[in-house]
C-alpha cells in the first residue's frame, strides 16, 4: 500500500467519521491585522503561521505557564492553537476532505524559570490532531520554551500539511 492509498483509507471521512461534525465543532478562523498570510499553499503544501489561543477576537489564555498559568491551563491553550490551524485549513485550502496529513508542527511555549514541562503542553496541541484526524493527525514535532510571544500569548502553534490536492491559484 502506497503513503497515499494509506492516507485515503484512514482519513476520517473513510473511518465513517463526520468530517461535517469535525468542521462544526472548529472555532471561527480569528485573523491577524500584521502584514503576512496565517495560510500560504505551495502545489500540495500548506504552511500555518503560528496560532495563539484566539476565540472570539480575543486571547483566551494571556501570560507565561508557571507564573499566570498552570500546565493544565496551557495544555488547554495548546489545543485552542491546534483547533484554530484547523480552521484555518478548512477555509483555506479546500476544506478538511482537501488534508491529507499534518506534517510538522511547533510548538513554542512562553514560560518562565519554575516551569519545565513544555513538552505536556504541546501534548494538548498534538493530542487534538492525532484524536481528531486519525492517522492524518500524526505529526513531526519541536516544542521550544521561550520568554514571550506575541500578545503576551502562553503558546504558539504552527504547523505544515500536506495536502490530497493542490489548490487553483
Amino acid at each position: 500500500m502506497t503513503e497515499s492509498d494509506h492516507i485515503a483509507k484512514s482519513h476520517p471521512a473513510r473511518q465513517g467519521n463526520a468530517l461535517g461534525d469535525i468542521v462544526a465543532g472548529l472555532p471561527a478562523p480569528e485573523g491577524t491585522r500584521y502584514p503576512y498570510e496565517l495560510v500560504v499553499i505551495e502545489g500540495t503544501m500548506a504552511f500555518v503561521a503560528g496560532q495563539i489561543p484566539k476565540r472570539d477576537g480575543a486571547l483566551a489564555f494571556v501570560g507565561p505557564v508557571g507564573q499566570a498559568l498552570t500546565g493544565d491551563a496551557a495544555h488547554d491553550a495548546a489545543r485552542l492553537c491546534a483547533q484554530q490551524v484547523l480552521a484555518w485549513l478548512n477555509q483555506s485550502a479546500g476544506g478538511l476532505e482537501n488534508l491529507g496529513r499534518i506534517l510538522r508542527m511547533t510548538c513554542y511555549v512562553a514560560h518562565d524559570d519554575s516551569f519545565h514541562d513544555i513538552s505536556a503542553v504541546a501534548d494538548g496541541a498534538s493530542n487534538y490532531l492525532i484524536r481528531t484526524l486519525g492517522d492524518q493527525g500524526r505529526h513531526a514535532r519541536s516544542v521550544i520554551g521561550v520568554r514571550s510571544l506575541p500578545r503576551n500569548a502562553p503558546v504558539l502553534i504552527e504547523v505544515t500539511a500536506a495536502l490530497r490536492r493542490p489548490m487553483p491559484l
